[in-house]
């Protein structure tokens, strides 16, 4: 598994995970414009993203990714923070795939509707990824 940081400050966050079979964002909190040169024009290439949490360093482009046909997931509570419809809405500690990854949201601590952190497996090299942010402390 590899993991890329595109972009990590309070101006906004966006990290690509991957293994050789399948890749995903991990946050989407700059414009869709810079995201798109961020990643090289490529976001098509992404099977999906994971966002954390509805504030705007993380989640600024989440509606232009939906309206792209990407699968968007974050918590119930983060897409009605965003009022965004078309998210792919999970839930806490119950796992889903995308493409060769097993992931595991989990709920965090912060100032936010309903923040989650991933756990995240890769069924091609079994590397495993933890990755919480913003977040006061994990259980």
């Amino acid at each position: 598994m590899k993991f890329t940081s595109l972009a990590s400050s309070s101006h906004g966050n966006a990290y690509i995970v991957e293994d050789s079979d399948t890749k995903i964002l991990l946050e989407c909190g700059v414009t869709h414009k810079k995201l798109k040169q961020l990643t090289g024009f490529a976001l098509s290439k992404f099977s999906a993203c994971l966002i954390s949490h509805e504030h705007k360093d993380h989640a600024k482009c989440a509606a232009d990714l939906i309206r792209d046909g990407m699968r968007v997931y974050m918590s119930c509570g983060t897409a009605e923070a965003l009022d965004l419809d078309g998210a792919k809405l999970i839930e806490n500690m119950e796992q889903f795939n995308v493409g060769s990854f097993d992931i595991v949201p989990f709920a965090t601590f912060h100032d936010a509707k309903e923040p989650m952190g991933f756990l995240i497996k890769s069924r091609v090299d079994g590397d495993i990824l933890a990755f919480a942010t913003d977040t006061v402390n994990l259980r």
